[in-house]
């Protein structure tokens, strides 16, 4: 949740700052604990109002110029200086503005990045990790490569899923036309004559009559549609709803899962080798999670680690990861080299994910064409079957 604070200082200063945080009363803890004292506290996202943040595709080219600056030699504070004003997005151009105003007022980057608001919560503790090891250059180029990779496979999977997506759609706007148009039409000509109509064909005339008499409540259904769709793409209650859902299908939550067990040891490798702790890197993993199932076990796996619990066994009793997942975990805490095996298992994964989804989706789009075919034959028949009967009968 992000929320805006309007609190003083102990010299007096009122200011007014964003924060992301659980809820109002951890963040009135944060703000008490850091010397400041909360005046008001209030969300600014909703279920269905969620505060934008800057599009990946602007923020990747943003730091791919930074990174180039940085590596020429030039200051942080100059080489971002010399981007203000750069770029297509105008919410990139005014957060770079505002960064900037506040990086000259002293403020640090990742803080200026905060407050700023619109910059993912991955992306800032990245900057804080770089900041601390000294090594931003090299924290942003990891996170531009993780990015890359991250692009890559969702176009890969969105592409993969246009298909289907496609025959879906006609399919139901056939079937639309079908009971909307045709059945009624169809129940006209034969209500005028004393055609005997199969059972099948007098049910499905009926359907027709009554679909098409309903206009109305299907226009309220679909109105309900796209609204608990946008309840469960945008309410933390509905993401739950759906990914159990998702969970229970067969195959499909076997893959979901480990589509998520590759983000959480991709994005874990990527903060621990920027030289983020353990525990830090938990908590960021816990709130850029999109999976409302792994912001659940991870609480409580971040928890178990700060009380002095071993990584691979806190993750082995919440039951979140897939269990080659935790395996390479303890390997790699066992070898002190935990990041470079959160790298290979996220591989290992993302190559299974392509596989399975490249078979998945080239099997539904025969199996949907067929399913179409067979309920339009079936559709017909039962329309024409009685049409023909009485043709034979006349003759």
């Amino acid at each position: 949740m992000r929320f805006t604070v309007r609190l003083t200082h102990a010299n007096g200063e009122v200011l007014v700052r964003e924060f992301e945080a659980e809820n109002a009363e951890a963040l009135r803890a944060r703000v008490l604990a850091e010397g400041g004292f909360p005046l008001e506290i209030t969300r600014t996202d909703t279920a269905f109002r969620s505060r934008s943040q800057l599009k990946t595709e602007s923020l990747v080219l943003f730091n791919q110029e930074l990174l180039a600056l940085l590596k020429a030699g030039i200051p942080l504070l100059q080489s971002l200086e010399l981007l203000v004003g750069h770029g297509k997005d105008p919410q990139l151009r005014r957060s770079l503005a505002q960064v900037v105003e506040l990086v000259r007022e002293g403020m640090s980057f990742s803080d200026a990045l905060e407050q700023a608001g619109s910059f993912p919560p991955i992306y800032r503790s990245n900057v804080v990790a770089g900041e601390r090891s000294g090594t931003l250059p090299e924290v942003l180029a990891r996170w531009l490569s993780f990015q890359k990779f991250a692009q890559t496979s969702r176009r890969r999977i969105i592409e993969a899923l246009f298909y289907p997506a496609f025959l879906v759609m006609v399919l139901i706007l056939a079937l639309g036309v079908i009971f909307n148009v045709v059945l009624p039409r169809f129940a006209e000509f034969y209500a005028g004559g004393e055609v005997e109509m199969p059972l099948i064909t007098r049910v499905l005339l009926g359907a027709g009559k009554f679909v098409s008499s309903t206009l109305w409540l299907q226009g309220i259904a679909l109105v309900g549609l796209v609204v608990l769709i946008r309840w469960m793409a945008a309410s933390e209650a509905g993401r739950k709803l759906a990914e159990r859902l998702l969970l229970m299908v067969p195959k499909v939550g076997t893959l979901y899962r480990m589509y998520h067990s590759s983000v959480f040891c991709r994005t874990l490798g990527v903060l621990l080798s920027g030289g983020l702790p353990v525990v830090q890197a938990l908590e960021v993993v816990q709130r850029t999670s999109p999976s409302e199932r792994m912001k659940a076990g991870l609480l409580i796996i971040t928890d178990k680690v700060r009380a002095g619990g071993s990584l691979h066994m806190s993750l082995e009793q919440a039951k979140v990861l897939d269990p080659l997942a935790v395996e390479m975990v303890r390997v790699g805490e066992q070898s002190s080299a935990l990041p470079e095996m959160l790298d290979h298992v996220a591989d290992f994964f993302d190559q299974e994910v392509e596989k399975a989804t490249t078979a998945v989706t080239s099997l539904i789009g025969p199996v949907l064409i067929l399913f179409m075919g067979v309920i339009v034959l079936g559709l017909l028949l039962a329309i024409y079957v009685p049409l023909f009967n009485a043709s034979s009968v006349v003759r």
